[in-house]
C-alpha cells in the first residue's frame, strides 16, 4: 500500500532496524545489565541522529521485557520547559522524578511519610523564587543548589533532606522484587532547551542522585555542554579545552556518540522510496539508479534519520503532484506523438532522480537552493553574480590553487566556491557541492537547456521550500525596491530608467560613436560585457553558455543607436547605481523617491 508520508517518530521496540544499528544497541543493552552504580551514560549526537529511538530500545529491553531487571523512569525535559522559567522548569521536573519513584513503588505508606517533607523542600524552592542563572552554571552542585534555594546556609540541608527521602523510596523499591537491579532514568531532549539551564539541571541531578541503584540514560551532545558552560568559561578555545572536557567528565561516566557513519541509510532509503511510490520496485532493481541515490545522499542529508524523512515526505508529494500532472497530460495526449516507450521511462527515471538531488539540497544546504531559485543555470554563473551577491574577491594565490582542483577549475565552481565561503557549514560542504552540481549536469546532459530543465524541476520542489519572507511592502524577490523619478515618471525597474536615460543621452548628443560611449559611461564599476556590439552580441549568442542579461531574440535588447553602429545593452543591470551618478554628473536629474 502506498504511503504519502514517512512519520518522523522516535523508533518502537516491534519496528525494523532499517539503519542497522543492532550490534550497538545490544552491546549497551548488555552493559547497562553489567555496571555497577550510580552511573550516568549520555548519548551524543545532532538533533535527529536517532538518540529517542535508541532510548526506546534500551528501556524495552532492559525495563520492559520478560524478566527485565530495571524498573524505568522516562522525563522529556522539553515538555517540562515549555511555559516555565528556567527554576520553575527544573523544579518541576524533579517533582516528576520523584513522583514517578513513588508511582512504582508499592508501599504507599513511605510514600505518604516521604511526600511531607519532599513536599516541604519543593515548597522552599518555589517560593525562593530565584532563577538557576546562567552565571551560576559551571559551579560545584552545592552552588547550584544554593542558586535554587537562595538560603546558602540551609540549600545543603535541604539537597540532604531531599536526597536521604529519595534514597528510602529506592530502598523500598528495591526490596519489593529482588530481582532487580536498579533504576534506568531515562532524561530526553535535553538538546532542546537553554543549553545553561540543560547543564544546571545535570549538575543538580548528580548531586541528587548520585545513589546507588541509580543509572542516568541522556540524550545530550556534548556541544550542549559546551554552549551551557560559556557563561562560566568563554568561548571554548584549545586553552581552555580542558576545563570544559573536565566539567562534561564530571557529569558524565560514558559518552556513546550514535554511529550515523556505520548507518545503513541504503536499506532504509530503498524501502522508503518504495514505499512511497517515488520509484518503482523494478526502478530500484538499477544497481546504478541505487548507487547514484546514495551517493547523493551521501554528499547532503548524510545519515540523520530526521534529515533523511523529511527528504522522503516531500519527495512524496513530488510525487502525487506529478501523477496527478500525467492525468491532465494523458487526457491532451490524443492529439500528441506518441513517444518512445523507452525513451519515456528513461526521462521519467531521469526526473526523479534529479527531483530526489534537489530536494537533498533543499533540504541540506537552503541557502544554495535558494541561489538556483534565483539563478537555476548555474553553469553561467560568473563574476556578474558574484557582485550582485556581493561575494568575496579570490586572489590570484587563491585562483591558481583552486584551478588545481577539477571541483572549482570553472568559472561558474569558483563563484559556487565563494558563495559558500559566506557560511561555515556551507564552506566545509563546498566539493559535495560542486561533485552534485555537476552530477546534475552530467544527468541532463545538455548546457543548452539546463537553465530551463532546472527551472522546471525547481518550480516542483520549491513548494516545500523554508524561505524567510520580508515585508512585501519594501521588498521583492528579497531585495529593496528602491524607486527613482526621472522625467515625470518613476521606476521600480532600474534596468528600464537606465535604458530611457541611455537612448536620450545618445538623442541628445547623436554624433557619439561607440567608442565615445564607452569612454562616457565605463568606469571602475561597469561590467566589461555590459555595452557589446552587434558582431560581438552574435558571437555571445552562439555560444553553447550565452552572457546573463544577453537574450537570444535581439527584440527583447536594448538596441542603441550610436553614431558609427548599433550597440547592445546588456539589461541586467547591477551597477544602476554607477549610471545614475553618472547620469546627474552630466546634467540627467534622476531623483530617488
Amino acid at each position: 500500500m502506498r504511503k504519502s508520508n514517512i512519520i518522523d517518530i522516535p523508533r518502537l521496540p516491534s519496528q525494523e532496524d532499517l539503519f542497522g544499528i543492532q550490534n550497538y544497541q545490544n552491546a549497551l543493552i548488555k552493559y547497562i545489565d553489567m555496571v555497577e552504580s550510580p552511573m550516568t551514560i549520555a548519548l551524543q549526537g545532532e538533533w535527529g541522529s536517532g538518540k529517542t529511538s535508541l532510548m526506546n530500545q534500551l528501556r524495552f529491553n532492559l525495563c520492559e521485557s520478560t524478566d527485565a531487571h530495571f524498573y524505568s523512569i522516562w522525563i522529556n525535559t522539553w515538555q517540562f520547559s515549555l511555559m516555565q522559567d528556567a527554576n520553575s522548569g527544573i523544579i518541576a521536573i524533579l517533582e516528576a522524578i520523584i513522583t514517578q519513584i513513588a508511582d512504582l513503588n508499592k508501599d504507599k505508606q513511605r510514600w505518604e511519610s516521604s511526600k511531607k517533607v519532599i513536599g516541604t523542600v519543593f515548597k522552599r524552592m518555589a517560593t525562593a523564587g530565584t532563577r538557576v542563572a546562567a552565571e551560576m552554571v559551571g559551579l560545584d552542585g552545592e552552588a547550584v543548589a544554593e542558586s535554587i534555594f537562595s538560603d546558602e546556609e540551609k540549600a545543603q540541608a535541604n539537597i540532604s533532606k531531599l536526597t536521604d527521602e529519595i534514597q528510602k523510596l529506592l530502598a523500598d523499591l528495591m526490596a519489593q522484587d529482588t530481582s532487580k537491579k536498579g533504576v534506568l532514568f531515562f532524561i530526553d531532549d535535553l538538546d532542546r532547551i537553554d543549553p545553561p539551564v540543560a547543564v544546571s539541571l545535570l549538575e543538580l541531578l548528580k548531586n541528587i542522585f548520585e545513589l546507588p541503584h541509580c543509572i542516568f540514560v541522556l540524550a545530550i551532545d556534548y556541544g550542549v555542554v559546551i554552549k551551557g558552560l560559556k557563561p562560566k568559561f568563554g568561548e571554548l578555545t584549545p586553552a581552555n579545552e580542558r576545563e570544559f572536557r573536565s566539567f562534561f567528565d564530571k557529569l558524565i561516566q560514558l559518552p556513546f556518540s550514535m554511529p550515523v557513519t556505520s548507518y545503513k541509510v541504503d536499506t532504509f532509503l530503498i524501502k522508503a522510496l518504495q514505499d512511497i511510490s517515488f520509484f518503482t520496485a523494478e526502478e530500484l532493481q538499477d544497481e546504478s539508479l541505487t548507487a547514484d541515490l546514495s551517493h547523493i545522499s551521501e554528499l547532503t542529508v548524510g545519515a540523520n534519520p530526521r534529515a533523511l524523512k523529511r527528504l522522503m515526505n516531500t519527495l512524496a508529494l513530488i510525487s502525487i503532484i506529478n501523477d496527478e500532472g500525467k492525468q491532465e497530460s494523458q487526457q491532451d495526449s490524443e492529439s500528441s506523438e506518441e513517444e518512445d516507450e523507452d525513451e519515456a521511462y528513461n526521462k521519467n527515471l531521469l526526473e526523479k532522480k534529479l527531483h530526489f538531488a534537489l530536494v537533498c539540497i533543499q533540504i541540506s544546504f537552503p541557502r544554495i537552493y535558494n541561489l538556483l531559485l534565483r539563478e537555476p543555470n548555474f553553469k553561467s554563473w560568473d563574476e556578474r553574480l558574484a557582485q550582485k551577491e556581493k561575494l568575496p574577491t579570490l586572489s590570484s594565490e587563491e585562483v591558481s590553487r583552486l584551478n588545481e582542483f577539477g571541483e572549482f577549475d570553472e568559472t561558474w565552481e569558483q563563484v559556487l566556491y565563494r558563495f559558500c565561503q559566506q557560511e561555515t557549514y556551507l564552506s566545509q560542504n563546498a566539493f559535495n557541492l560542486s561533485n552534485l552540481l555537476n552530477l546534475i549536469a552530467e544527468n541532463i546532459d545538455n548546457d543548452e537547456i539546463l537553465g530551463t530543465k532546472m527551472s522546471s524541476l525547481l518550480a516542483m520542489s520549491s513548494v516545500t521550500n523554508i524561505k524567510a519572507e520580508e515585508d512585501s511592502s519594501s521588498k521583492s524577490n528579497g531585495r529593496t525596491v528602491r524607486r527613482y523619478k526621472y522625467n515625470g515618471k518613476t521606476y521600480a525597474w532600474k534596468n528600464r530608467l537606465i535604458a530611457d536615460f541611455l537612448h536620450d543621452y545618445l538623442s541628445d548628443y547623436p554624433k557619439t560613436t561607440y567608442a565615445q560611449l564607452l569612454k562616457v559611461f565605463k568606469g571602475d564599476e561597469l561590467w566589461e560585457e555590459r555595452f557589446v556590439t552587434m558582431d560581438e552580441y552574435k558571437r555571445i549568442r552562439a555560444r553553447k553558455n550565452p552572457v546573463y542579461g544577453i537574450k537570444r531574440t535581439l527584440d527583447q535588447n536594448v538596441v542603441l543607436e550610436c553614431s558609427d553602429q548599433k550597440v547592445i545593452l546588456n539589461t541586467n543591470i547591477w551597477e544602476y547605481e554607477h549610471f545614475i551618478n553618472r547620469a546627474n554628473e552630466l546634467g540627467y536629474k534622476i531623483k530617488e523617491v
